[in-house]
This record gives structure tokens, sequence and C-alpha cells, in this order.
């Protein structure tokens, strides 16, 4: 125990009965008188010793179970991190509790998550092979139904042309606000007297109209004759007919129109 320590401690207190000095007696004594109270002196002395020596080792046990300033602090440290690594490896359990909780949830999320992708992907592909397949077939079909709708332009375009067989169509003849069936049948078989050199009679004319042309020009006239001789005969004057400022052309429909 340090100097410093022991000044701070409180003073010892010696018990103990203190033993009684006689006075001297001058009056002599015997030889066995002398012995006995010399005895009684030790022993007391020899109690009063025994009893300082018990109180300074109860002195000594005290002092040591006392603690110096700087083992409080050192005890103080060693307790906190102690506490402190306890509550550390209390929340690290906790999170790596939590942790592991989580990542288990995750994985069974992932997991799920890739059988439900799986389960799409499978699903794509089938709607991908079904869609593949149906377009394959619809392509088949718009080929066929092109092909059809072709043909059935073709055999309409060929019945189209077919009626018109015995058509004509003479352009550049006058127009006059007033006419009239009558009147347009009268100028056509005149111009193809006075131009070809041709009687038409009306009784070989089926119809005849004007038809629509650009706006601006002269519309022309359309004679639907009754058979393919009568229409032979004036197809032969498209010379003298140009000559004279007309011309005789085929009704023809508008596909062959732009063969």
């Amino acid at each position: 125990m340090s100097e410093t320590a022991l000044k701070g401690q409180p003073k010892l207190n010696f018990s103990g009965a203190k033993p009684q000095t006689k006075q001297a007696v001058k009056k002599s004594r015997t030889d066995s008188e002398a012995s006995n109270s010399s005895m009684e002196e030790f022993q007391i002395i020899q109690t009063q010793l025994q009893t300082m020596t018990d109180t300074i080792t109860s002195l000594r046990d005290d002092l040591k179970c006392m603690l110096k300033k700087e083992e409080v602090e050192q005890l103080i440290t060693n307790t906190v991190t102690s506490l402190m690594n306890k509550i550390e490896q209390n929340m690290n359990n906790k999170i790596e509790k939590l942790v592991s909780e989580k990542l288990v949830e995750v994985q069974s999320n992932i997991e799920s998550l890739d059988y439900e992708n799986k389960n799409l992907k499978d699903q794509i592909k089938r709607l991908e092979d079904k869609t593949s397949t149906n377009a394959k077939s619809m392509n088949e079909q718009i080929e066929k139904t092109y092909k059809l709708s072709k043909l059935a332009h073709m055999k309409a375009n060929y019945n189209e042309q077919y009626s018109r067989k015995n058509n004509i169509k003479i352009l550049n003849i006058q127009e006059n606000r007033d006419e009239t069936e009558d009147s347009i049948t009268k100028a056509v078989t005149q111009i193809l007297k006075n131009h070809a050199d041709v009687d038409l009679l009306v009784t070989d004319i089926v119809a005849i109209h004007r038809i629509s042309t650009k706006l601006g020009q002269t519309r022309p006239v359309l004679i639907r004759l009754r058979n393919n001789s009568s229409k032979s005969t004036i197809m032969r004057k498209r010379a003298p007919m140009k000559i004279g400022g007309f011309r005789l052309v085929d009704d023809v429909t508008n596909p062959n129109r732009l063969l």
C-alpha cells in the first residue's frame, strides 16, 4: 500500500485495556510473590498484543477490500466494455436473425418469381407458336383469297368486256344543250353517212347516250349495237372518220385500258 493511499485511510484506534502499572512497593517481597506478579503482567501484555494483532489483521483485510481510483476506473471500464460487448453481440444476433429471415423470404420470393417467369415464358412460347401457326394459316388463307379475288376480278372484267363487245365510242361529236336520244341518234347516223359512207339503221342501235369524261371536254357518244357485224362495219371506217375530225374507239373496261 502506498503512502498516499495510507494518508487517505482513517487512523487506527487501538482498543484494549492499558496494562496497570503498579507502584513500586518499597517493602520487601518474597521470591514467590515476585514471580507470580511477573507472570500476571506478562499475560496482560500478551493479551493486549494479541488484541492489537487482531485489530491490525482486521484493518489489513479491510484495506485489501478497498480499491484504488485507478482500479475503480478500470473496473467500471471493464464492466461497461463487457456490457457493450454483450449488447453488441445481442444486436448482432438479432440482426443476423433478421437478415437470415429476410434472406429466406427473398429467396422464396425469387424462387416464386422464377417459377412464374418460367410459366410466363412457356405461355408466351405457346402463344408465339399458336400465333405463328395462325399467321401461317392466315397468310395461306390470304394468298388463297387473293388468288380467288384476282380470278374473280379477271372473270368479272372478262364478263364486263364481253358485255361491251358490240359497243363503240365516238369522240368529238358536238354536244347541244337540249339534245335528246333521238337527236343524238340522228346526228350519229348522219355523220357516219357523210364521213364513212355507212348506212346505220336505227334498228341496229340497242342504246345510245353520252358518257362522262374529263371536265371541259366534249362527252363521247356511246353506241350499243345489236350485233358485232354492224360494229365491224363501222370500225373499219376509222381512218375516214378521223379525217373528218371524229374518232372511233372500242368501249373497254378500266383494267383493260391500263394494259
